[in-house]
């Protein structure tokens, strides 16, 4: 895009095109120099009107014939025509003739881009860095073709040199610190910021990103000083407020999380996931109407909130309203048909009411999508039992157990069937096998089977393992 476009006002700018069109109306000739007509051209690229942006490089070729911005421009406009190959082609013309010219290598990265030639998009990128004005705009370009590779640590590595460059980018922080969180590296990203806070300590956007990064590691106080610094720089950022809200609600201050989350009202309108969070928030502290009114709220925002439908379905089963509850549970799995927590809460409702083929159906599909979740498993085998026997209920635990060999509740669920099915000899091995993996979860297997508690076999092993850790 040329300097001119982006020095121009807008009044300047719609007067150049005014002009052009009108030239092209009455068919009269109207003069225009280069760089105006670079700006009528960069006017209809951002505008996304293929039409009006040829007319106006056929027009300009015309004239400037020898000029190469407009060849260039001209393949630019063959690559969003998804001409690729001769866009790339005139700009491979260009080249032999200008040689150190950045608009061509970047044209080309741009274009190989378009085409998912990712690598070669790189190396026309660095071709043009000797050239380029602002290497921090390419650096930042390079990241993106990497991102599109699934690189993140070279992603990572070119926007700390673009940011090294134009440490005011709020954009570039928050790319950085989203290739940090989606790979995982928070305690990479804690460093780096806390290191570029050291050198720039009024940036507010770096403050609240390592406030993230602080939450994501339920490190919630420093959280909120971080929030707090991005708020004495700029008291109506409210993004600080409503995070500041979720780092009271991870310490369990709800009273704190509602008083932020309101903050934000006197900074933008009200949101149907801020009024669920607070809704959320009176839950935690068993105040249920007024958890239900802003349930309420933020389905007179949004009516297609999952989270709001099952928050009311919860609130339905403290009140002992299974029915209703139900209602609201399959209004929020309508909504959001790949949520387990919600199709976990309403097989359980199922459970309760004796209605098991209703919540075997919800925890097949939970196991199915997530075998990792072992209540889910354990709250089948009690259904299964509960309709089927016994065998049933080992039948589940035994396929929950072919995708978590490891985990101990399994184990020992296992072994309280078994023992209750009279295989005592092989429900004892079973227990032992558990009390290596997890000794403090046999409080579990207690629950189900508490006359174990007054049997000296059991106190003899759970005597010697609690003696051998």
């Amino acid at each position: 895009m040329s300097e001119d476009f982006e020095m121009m006002d807008e009044n300047q700018v719609n007067d150049l095109v005014n002009r052009f069109e009108a030239m092209l109306n009455d068919d009269l000739p109207v003069y225009f120099d280069a760089d105006e007509f670079e700006v009528i051209i960069d006017y209809y690229f951002e505008q996304q009107d293929s039409e009006k942006s040829e007319k106006a490089i056929e027009t300009a070729l015309q004239l400037f014939p020898s000029a190469s911005s407009f060849q260039i421009r001209k393949a630019r406009l063959l690559s969003y025509q998804k001409a690729y190959y001769e866009a790339l082609e005139l700009l491979n013309q260009i080249e032999l003739i200008e040689v150190a010219n950045e608009e061509v290598f970047i044209s080309k990265a741009e274009i190989y881009s378009l085409m998912n030639k990712h690598e070669l998009s790189i190396q026309e990128y660095e071709k043009s860095l000797p050239y380029v004005d602002f290497p921090d705009e390419i650096y930042s370009n390079i990241a993106f073709e990497y991102e599109n590779l699934n690189d993140y640590p070279n992603a990572i590595k070119y926007l700390k040199m673009a940011l090294e460059l134009n440490p005011d980018s709020e954009n570039l922080i928050h790319e950085i610190s989203f290739f940090f969180e989606i790979t995982d590296r928070e305690e990479d990203g804690l460093t780096y910021l806390n290191d570029f806070l050291d050198k720039n300590p009024y940036s507010k956007v770096a403050w609240f990103n390592l406030g993230i990064f602080y939450n994501a590691l339920e490190l919630y106080e420093k959280a909120i000083e971080s929030y707090e610094f991005t708020l004495a720089i700029d008291e109506e950022f409210s993004a600080a407020y409503f995070n500041i809200a979720n780092s009271y609600s991870g310490l369990e201050l709800y009273k704190k999380a509602i008083h932020f989350y309101k903050e934000t009202f006197r900074f933008e309108s009200p949101e149907s996931i801020t009024y669920y969070y607070i809704g959320e928030s009176y839950e935690s502290l068993n105040k249920v109407e007024l958890a239900m009114s802003y349930f309420d709220k933020a389905l007179k925002i949004d009516e297609r909130l999952a989270e709001a439908w099952a928050g009311k379905g919860r609130l339905f089963i403290k009140e002992e309203r299974d029915e209703i509850a139900i209602k609201h549970y399959e209004r929020a799995i309508e909504i959001m048909p790949f949520n387990d927590e919600f199709k976990y809460d309403l097989a359980i409702v199922f459970l309760r009411n004796n209605r098991f083929e209703e919540a075997d159906k919800f925890f097949k599909e939970i196991i199915e999508h997530d075998p990792q979740m072992i209540e889910a498993w354990i709250n089948y085998s009690i259904s299964v039992s509960l309709k089927s026997g016994l065998g049933s209920a080992i039948d589940i635990i035994e396929a929950g157990l072919k995708d978590n060999k490891d985990n101990a509740s399994l184990w020992y669920r296992l072994a309280g069937l078994l023992y209750k099915e009279g295989k005592v000899q092989q429900a004892y091995f079973y227990i032992e096998a558990a009390m290596k993996l997890d000794l403090d979860l046999h409080e579990e297997l207690l629950e189900f089977l508490p006359e174990l508690d007054l049997e000296s076999r059991f106190i003899e092993l759970l005597h010697f393992y609690k003696h051998s850790e």
